[in-house]
């Protein structure tokens, strides 16, 4: 199946792969996503024509600059030369991964706490020697929006979008529109996913550099420091109860203490590892290893059985080919092949889904990215409509992308250690104009949102950290997994597998006007299926989620008021809330 993402001056995604193997099956179904609007691509070209990563020049490594970093493992303030800061932080706040996850958490805790509440120490460790971003552009749904509205960011934002959405709910416009593409007549297209406002697209980059310009005064970025894992210690405290201090180590050798650590460090997770690690030992039956315990076992990210071929396709030589082509006209991805332009149009992001029958829940056996041909992707995808074809002449040089997703965790927080982003809830690269940009940024935006809302409100002291910590897995962590879960049903849907719908064969009839005839009829049943499929997106307001978390807390004071104590802590101790990891 194809798939366009619509609009002509849109902007969006990267270009990258993974290996190549020899039975891979195509995904059949191909998207190109209507989302993309203009995305403002100031990625700096790579000397050559193709790096490391796979990307094409014009698609290379992206670096924010920013006084707020340094390397060595020392660092200055974002907004304070000398790092700084007018009050006595209420605790130290270490933040692993200068992603988008991580950023925009330090800064809805700098435009939450700093509002007249007492700011918190933030440290933020990149593993990397600077801020950078690998990729073209990125889908800006109405609740990301909405978020940004909240934080003050929107004005900024919204300048690097040509068409940023207006204040208004505005007329339902075309996101993703959907063509079968796997058979040599013209494709046909049977599905537009409608959205209100619809969506709009910019560079990844101009996104972090936003967010780095608005970290908070009292947010700090070390940046060479990859964590290998975390340590925990009690100590005694003015001599009375222990609290727990977390060592963070790193693979340069060094180590770095905090209060409260967040694990923003994506899909493979050495915060996540460590904090299932520890708990494991400390809670699971003895002589049953991690990889074997079912509760635990879950921690390790798992291969989803389909690849992604990535490449960014020169227009002008698109237009060389076919002047008319589709993917030059609508802003929307091509199997399963998804295809929109991205750096206002000056590439076009191809992405070919592949999927290895009984691959799920293996063990991928190479590197998660690797270089792969073009004479490999020809072999996937040949025999497709014309446009396809034309499109295969032009992938170069892909790279092969081994699509893995972190699916139903157990538990995201432990005592004074929480996860957010990719960290929780990897997911599949179905919803969204490839590479599970676009809802996967929405779901992090709001996890680092509401988390950032509850650590910045004042009455968050260091000993209720915990229960806070609860709160935001209770509302966060049900809704994540959802989503995962609705991306993997997504996806055995473009591929024509999902139970009780078409499934890529055609019918039998007396005809073969009538066979073509039911089998666009059964298309239009998926296509309704898949408008389904994604109406959580923007049917469900972000808004309930944070009003559900405020409630809990104000739940969460009364009961400490009437328990008698003015910290939490002996309370909570007393119900054996904070005797364990809390399992969902």
């Amino acid at each position: 199946m194809l798939s366009f993402a619509a609009d002509s001056e849109n902007d969006q995604r990267p270009a990258g792969v993974v290996d190549g193997a020899a039975q891979l099956r195509p995904a059949r179904v191909a998207i190109l996503s209507c989302a993309a609007r203009s995305m403002r691509a100031r990625a700096r070209s790579n000397s050559g024509p193709h790096d490391r990563e796979g990307m094409t020049s014009g698609d290379g490594p992206v670096r924010a600059s920013s006084r707020a970093v340094c390397g060595g493992g020392t660092a200055t303030s974002a907004n304070m030369p000398d790092g700084s800061t007018s009050a006595e932080p209420r605790f130290r706040l270490a933040i692993v991964g200068g992603g988008i996850a991580g950023l925009t958490l330090a800064v809805t805790l700098g435009r939450y706490a700093e509002d007249g509440g007492t700011p918190l120490e933030v440290r933020m460790y990149e593993s990397g020697p600077e801020i950078t971003t690998v990729g073209a552009g990125i889908s800006v749904w109405p609740r990301t929006w909405g978020i940004m509205r909240r934080l003050g960011l929107y004005e900024q934002l919204a300048a690097q979008s040509v068409q940023p959405p207006g204040e208004d709910g505005g007329e339902p416009k075309p996101a993703f529109v959907f063509r079968k593409s796997d058979w040599q007549r013209e494709g046909h297209e049977f599905a537009r996913v409608m959205v209100p406002q619809g969506c709009t697209t910019m560079h990844r980059a101009d996104m972090v550099a936003v967010l780095v310009k608005n970290l908070p005064a009292s947010c700090s970025i070390h940046t060479s420091k990859r964590l290998t894992h975390y340590t925990e210690t009690a100590r005694a405290v003015g001599g009375r109860e222990d609290r727990t201090v977390y060592t963070l180590h790193f693979a340069d050798g060094t180590t770095a203490e905090t209060d409260v650590l967040i694990g923003a460090d994506g899909i493979k997770s050495k915060t996540r590892t460590a904090l299932y690690d520890l708990a494991h030992a400390r809670e699971c039956e003895k002589g049953v290893s991690k990889e074997e315990c079912e509760r635990c076992m879950r921690a390790t990210p798992k291969w989803t059985g389909t690849v992604g071929y990535r490449y960014l396709i020169p227009a002008e030589r698109m237009r060389e080919v076919n002047p008319e082509h589709t993917a030059l006209k609508i802003k929307v991805p091509l199997s399963h092949i998804i295809t929109y332009p991205i750096s206002h149009g000056k590439y076009l992001n191809w992405i070919g889904f592949v999927t290895i029958p009984g691959g799920e829940g293996t063990t991928y056996p190479r590197k998660w990215v690797v270089d792969a041909t073009q004479q490999e992707v020809v072999a996937h995808f040949a025999g497709w409509e014309p446009e396809v074809d034309e499109m295969l002449q032009l992938v170069e040089k892909p790279t092969l992308w081994a699509i893995h997703v972190v699916q139903n965790l157990p538990f995201s927080v432990c005592g004074a250690v929480a996860l957010v982003g990719d960290a929780v809830h990897a997911m599949t690269t179905h919803f969204g104009a490839g590479g599970g940009q676009a809802i996967e940024l929405t779901v992090i935006n709001q996890d680092a949102y509401i988390l950032g809302r509850l650590l910045a409100d004042s009455r968050t002291t260091l000993a209720r950290v915990p229960e806070v910590f609860r709160i935001y897995q209770d509302v966060r962590l049900p809704f994540a997994q959802r989503v995962v879960n609705e991306a993997s049903k997504a996806g055995l849907m473009y591929e024509f597998n999902w139970p009780g719908l078409y499934d890529g064969t055609t019918p039998q009839a007396a005809s073969e006007e009538e066979a073509l005839a039911l089998e666009k009829r059964q298309l239009e049943e998926l296509g309704e299926a898949i408008q389904d499929v994604w109406q959580w997106q923007w049917k469900e307001r972000f808004e309930e989620q944070w009003e559900d978390a405020k409630e809990r807390y104000e739940r969460y004071e009364r009961y400490e008021r009437l328990v008698g104590t003015s910290e939490g802590e002996a309370g909570m101790k007393g119900r054996g809330w904070m005797k364990g990891c809390l399992v969902m």
